[in-house]
């Protein structure tokens, strides 16, 4: 396994001679296609929790949602952080170093994942409690955490190559993963709620395997002679500054979803104490599945991006990357505001979809679309943003960008309005956070396309290159 013979690296790949307008719209269209499946099956898991588990189903999810953003946040991070620093060295013509950095990025996840899966499936009771999990559903959402961690180091693994695969230009491969992931575990959530009624907690399997099924993307990887990568037993001894670069340059997405995950918490225990378990149930719905969802189209493009700026990046072609911070982040906001501003018109049929007969739980959820989504194409911009400054190496500007919107911004409006305004004051703290983080992207975007516009003219002598990297 250790013995290679890695294909020949072809003289140009696409993701540096495309045109970039057509190569990102195609990356992202063949990435959503992927995500298109795991959005059905997330609507259809709402339908299927909401009406056949009840409002008390409804409320254990938005319970248990945070594991679900840590998963992401892992897998996001390894995977993007391996996949940013194997794509800059492909970029600059270095195959055996990103070889070895996607061996190093493999085993290291696997190291992670099983130390502490093992930890929260030990502490699942107490972890429950802290996530705000009540008496009536306290039981259930423990054996579902337990029965999730079984999954999760799949999960963690699944996600880091697909985006591998995406940097070896396989993307439609990550995307029929995700279609396969979706379908058998939606077929598997059915079962268990309505064929064996077993509850709430056997849908951690469910859980697990919608994306632990993407660790199926090793047998390619394995197998393929056109493959780039190879896990391989040399890549079990951890390189310090290998598995550093990795770490570094995933921390950045990885705290974009941290910082969901704790204003989830946050929002959580201020909706508990100031509403009750309909306004927990309402905002399971918008953030359970409707931001959530939101939330897989920005993926799309964050994954889309990551491939083309960062090996762009490691060619040094700074007239693509200037056109792709354009094309990525004009795109971004142009889709989500179409996309929200339907979403807020329909707020009834879909508050109605996911929750069935209780027309009051319904008016409920209906009105508090507005506050979450009506700035939100803002706050997804400036997640893109972040996405960009993590391919290309700046991971400093990624984190300030990952974090703002929520943990920066929508936290503290949060704690502030609830003190003045009760419980209108916790939904309505989104809107300007929101235009907050925008703001601090465009500044940034706008810095990174001077900075660019320096290094072409420097190559080309036209003037000193005193602007330094940042993160280089």
């Amino acid at each position: 396994m250790d013995e290679l013979r890695i294909e020949p690296e072809p003289t140009e790949r696409e993701l540096g001679a495309a045109p970039i307008k057509p190569l990102f719209a195609r990356y992202a269209a063949i990435t959503f296609a992927g995500m298109l499946a795991q959005i059905v099956m997330v609507i259809l898991e709402g339908l299927i929790i909401g009406n056949g588990l009840g409002p008390l189903g409804l409320a254990a999810v938005t319970v248990i949602l945070p594991l679900e953003l840590l998963n992401l946040a892992l897998g996001g991070a390894l995977g993007m952080g391996t996949a940013a620093a194997a794509g800059q060295r492909l970029g600059s013509g270095d195959t055996a170093g990103a070889q070895k950095v996607f061996a190093q990025g493999f085993w290291l996840s696997a190291y992670l994942l099983v130390a502490l899966s093992a930890a929260i499936a030990l502490f699942a009771p107490q972890i429950a409690t802290l996530l705000g999990a009540t008496a009536d559903i306290h039981a259930d959402v423990t054996a579902f955490i337990r029965l999730l961690m079984c999954f999760y180091p799949f999960c963690t693994l699944g996600q880091l190559l697909c985006a591998l695969l995406r940097t070896d230009e396989k993307p439609s491969l990550a995307s029929w993963l995700a279609i396969i992931g979706s379908t058998l575990s939606l077929l598997w959530l059915y079962a268990c709620v309505y064929v064996f009624d077993l509850g709430f907690a056997a849908a951690g399997a469910y859980y697990g395997l919608s994306t632990g099924l993407w660790f199926f993307a090793i047998l390619y990887f394995q197998c393929s002679k056109k493959s780039t990568f190879r896990v391989t037993f040399s890549g079990m001894k951890l390189d310090r500054k290998v598995c550093g670069a990795i770490l570094w340059q995933g921390l950045p997405l990885f705290l974009v979803q941290a910082a969901s995950l704790v204003y989830t918490i946050v929002i959580n225990n201020y909706l508990g104490a100031l509403g009750g378990d309909p306004d927990l149930a309402a905002f399971a719905v918008i953030n359970g599945y409707v931001v959530y969802l939101l939330d897989m189209l920005c993926l799309s493009a964050t994954y889309g991006l990551q491939p083309i700026a960062s090996f762009n990046c490691g060619a040094r072609h700074h007239d693509r990357l200037r056109e792709l911070v354009k094309v990525s982040l004009g795109g971004t906001l142009a889709v989500f505001a179409a996309v929200c501003g339907l979403v807020i018109a329909f707020s009834v049929p879909i508050s109605t979809f996911f929750i069935g007969d209780d027309p009051a739980l319904v008016e409920l959820t209906a009105s508090h679309f507005l506050p979450l989504l009506v700035c939100a194409p803002l706050g997804f911009m400036a997640q893109v943003a972040s996405a960009y400054f993590q391919a290309v190496g700046q991971e400093r500007a990624s984190i300030v960008l990952g974090v703002s919107r929520y943990l920066l911004f929508a936290i503290p409006l949060i704690v502030a309005l609830a003190a003045i305004k009760g419980l209108a004051g916790v939904w309505w703290a989104q809107p300007p956070a929101d235009l907050l983080a925008a703001a601090l992207a465009v500044g940034l975007a706008v810095r990174e396309c001077r900075r660019l516009r320096h290094q072409d003219a420097a190559a080309t002598g036209a003037l000193p290159s005193t602007l330094p990297v940042e993160g280089a």
